[in-house]
């Protein structure tokens, strides 16, 4: 089918259902929208030279969202326990990512959307009576829209053609890469993964907007973990996002990113644990875009906490500026703007970068953080107390960031890596501390739960809990300039007033792209879990950070070494 067929079918089952879509005297949709995506795939793992698994091929979703009611009170911003976290019973019809036939024909496809927006229609009045029900008995004190229809727009972003995998080139990628680890026989699991995800997306909404768009994105994942000579799990990963793997870095950068992994967790293998340290710390490259993406970027996202029964709260611990527009959030030589229409930086591929939301309005870069202080948030349409209308920022399932740019506008401030190292020095002499701490590797959470539980399970000592990150490479640094490296330890403490104690930071700035975790959890939008992000940001020095070793009973290693050692 053409672009124009497609909208044509869409349109066709639209209109229908907002003309004679109804159940007695319930209320009747104002806002319908269609999300029809293509994806052609292509996944695979490789483990010490070997292919582990392969899949590839094509899938076609068909994603229905409705609004009954008005925009002043619907069933949107509302979280069904039940639904939530158990979804429709199996008798239902599906229409949050239901599988369609990806050979697109006019009947197929108007027969899918009729039976998704039935079923879409049936669980929106339930949810909305649910909503009605659980007011009568509150006093609401927040009485903000449930929804804005803004300006409508038609927007094309066809820069690309869709992309098709070399699947070939793929599994000789991950079977060279993965044989790396075959030279180190201390590490017990170790795995690569390429996926490659070229897709296609039609938006439709019944209030005039559409887009059209072709994206392709790719990831390439190494994880590797073994046990310390005390028996505690540990790990090290590895990880390039592109949009093509044509972006990923050559292969003699891959080999050796690849080699650095499997030799630092060697070394770590008869590496000894710290004491607690409480005192001044650097964040380093990947460090620095972690911390910043797990701990500040995520409350540059203005968020609704949805009404629940029973009183069920969603995690707070990405609301904390949702009141602080105006308030300083950082110091004062440092300013953050969000840039979804920045393609790359010094050469790096964003792979954060889109044209246009998930709700079909144009991308819009903003300046979110002005010489320390807050001035907005990125948006979605879903209005909240302080932010009324959407600036282009919808991705996943609800509002999100995607590129971040910290910049600094104090030449003071900003300071080689050797200057870094000299001011880190002098603040551990002003305190009388035996030596400071760089951290130029820490635990990303994609790869944590995607990838290293699954090569430990629950017997890997991580951090987890609120304001805590694991520190895959932390290094003491002495007076001297001596650097000695560390186990098994965490930052904890962290929280968004931290980042107002940055005091100095790096000249040069780098591109951490990763998967960054839904700030609306999936659970609630019925979107993704993850979406690709990107953050541009020089190294940090925080004044006083917390970093502590990791506690818990740890599992014997194996009674028998490693079979290619023993050998």
């Amino acid at each position: 089918m053409s672009e124009q067929e497609v909208f044509n079918t869409l349109q066709l089952e639209m209109q229908r259902s907002m003309d004679q879509l109804r159940i007695g005297d319930l209320p009747a949709p104002y806002q319908l929208e269609y999300v029809l995506q293509i994806r052609k795939s292509a996944t695979m793992h490789a483990v010490q030279g070997a292919l582990e698994d392969l899949d590839s091929g094509t899938r076609a979703t068909l994603s229905v969202r409705m609004h009954i009611g008005t925009p002043k009170f619907d069933n949107t911003n509302f979280f069904d326990v039940s639904l939530g976290f158990f979804g429709s019973s199996d008798d239902e019809e599906g229409y949050k990512n239901r599988v369609i036939p990806f050979e697109l024909r006019p009947d197929v496809l108007r027969r899918e959307v009729w039976l998704a927006t039935d079923a879409c229609y049936k669980q929106a009045v339930e949810i909305y009576s649910k909503k009605e029900s659980t007011l009568k008995n509150r006093t609401r004190k927040d009485t903000t829209w449930d929804y804005r229809i803004a300006q409508q727009y038609t927007v094309n972003d066809l820069g690309n053609q869709m992309y098709r995998p070399q699947v070939n080139v793929l599994i000789a990628k991950a079977r060279s890469l993965s044989s790396v680890f075959r030279e180190f026989p201390k590490i017990q699991s170790s795995r690569v993964g390429i996926e490659v995800i070229p897709k296609e997306t039609y938006y439709l909404n019944s209030s005039g907007a559409r887009s059209h768009k072709i994206e392709c994105s790719a990831g390439l994942e190494v994880i590797a973990t073994t046990q310390a000579s005390d028996g505690m799990p540990i790990a090290q990963t590895f990880a390039a996002y592109a949009r093509i793997p044509d972006e990923f870095p050559p292969d003699d950068s891959l080999q050796r990113a690849v080699r650095e992994v499997a030799e630092t967790l060697t070394q770590m293998v008869d590496t000894e644990t710290a004491e607690t340290y409480s005192g001044p710390v650097i964040f380093e490259g990947q460090a620095a875009g972690t911390l910043l993406g797990q701990y500040f970027a995520p409350n540059l996202v203005a968020q609704r906490q949805p009404l629940s029964e029973g009183g069920f709260s969603t995690n707070e611990r990405t609301m904390a500026f949702q009141n602080k527009i105006g308030a300083r959030v950082l110091p004062e030589f440092l300013s953050v703007t969000a840039e979804p229409l920045t393609k790359s930086f010094e050469g790096t591929v964003l792979t954060g970068h889109y044209n246009v939301d998930d709700e079909g309005v144009p991308a819009r870069n903003v300046d979110v953080v002005s010489k320390g202080y807050l001035k907005t948030l990125l948006s979605s349409r879903v209005p909240t107390k302080r932010i009324d209308s959407s600036n282009g920022h919808q991705r996943g399932g609800g509002a999100m960031f995607s590129v971040v740019s910290v910049q600094c506008a104090d030449a003071k401030k900003m300071k080689s890596r050797a200057e870094m190292n000299k001011q880190l020095l002098k603040l551990v002499k002003d305190r009388s501390l035996p030596y400071g701490i760089i951290v130029r590797l820490a635990m990303d959470q994609n790869l944590l739960f995607t990838g290293v539980f699954r090569q430990t399970g629950t017997d890997l000592p991580v951090s987890q809990g609120e304001g805590k990150l694991g520190l895959l490479r932390a290094y003491k640094v002495y007076p001297d300039g001596r650097e000695e490296l560390l186990r098994g330890m965490e930052a904890a403490g962290i929280a968004p007033p931290l980042f107002k104690d940055i005091l100095a930071v790096s000249k040069q700035r780098h591109v951490h792209n990763f998967l960054a975790p839904s700030v609306v959890p999936s659970f609630i939008s019925g979107g993704a879990a993850y979406v690709q992000a990107s953050i541009v940001t020089p190294d940090i020095l925080i004044e006083d950070v917390e970093v502590r070793p990791l506690e818990g009973d740890m599992p014997k290693p194996p009674s028998l070494p490693h079979p290619i050692a023993a050998d």
